[in-house]
């Protein structure tokens, strides 16, 4: 494999089981400093009122907010997708490439030829009484992993 520009995101996608450059070489820059800009607004606003340690991981926090957002809509979808900073993630078509971008980030960190071992736990949880379309709960399998757990809440 040649050599690649530093400006080209390279990540594991796991649709294709093998190496790939994300369809817009800057996607994966925009999520990185999407999530970075999160992270330091979050742990601004955690250590702005006290002399205490803070640990949090925003990586761990961006996947679970991206997970909700794959249902959000209207209002809150422009919401979230401001304080997330996921408006400045390109998105140009149904699929969304922030999802899979998210996704191409999880498989890059949890390839099997690490020095480390990754798990993330995705799962989403809902009210058992509520009904789920189902391209949204595709969409979280797909892009997470991530399964609907039906939960009494009441």
């Amino acid at each position: 494999m040649g050599a690649r520009s530093s400006q080209e995101a390279v990540f594991q996608n796991p649709k294709q089981g093998q190496e790939a450059v994300f369809q817009n070489p800057k996607q994966g820059q925009h999520l990185s400093a999407a999530n970075a800009k999160f992270a330091l607004e979050l742990y601004k606003l955690h250590t702005s009122s006290t002399s205490d340690n803070i640990f949090m991981s925003p990586l761990s926090i961006s996947v679970a907010l991206a997970m909700t957002f794959l249902g959000a809509r209207s209002q809150t979808k422009s919401q979230m997708g401001a304080v997330l900073h996921f408006s400045d993630v390109e998105q140009e078509d149904e699929e969304s490439h922030l999802h899979v971008a998210f996704a191409d980030i999880q498989q890059a960190l949890s390839k099997p030829d690490q020095p480390y071992k990754l798990y993330m736990a995705n799962r989403l949880f809902a009210e058992k009484s509520y009904k789920f379309l189902d391209e949204f709960l595709a969409a979280g399998r797909k892009h997470y992993s991530a399964k609907l757990a039906p939960v009494d809440f009441r």
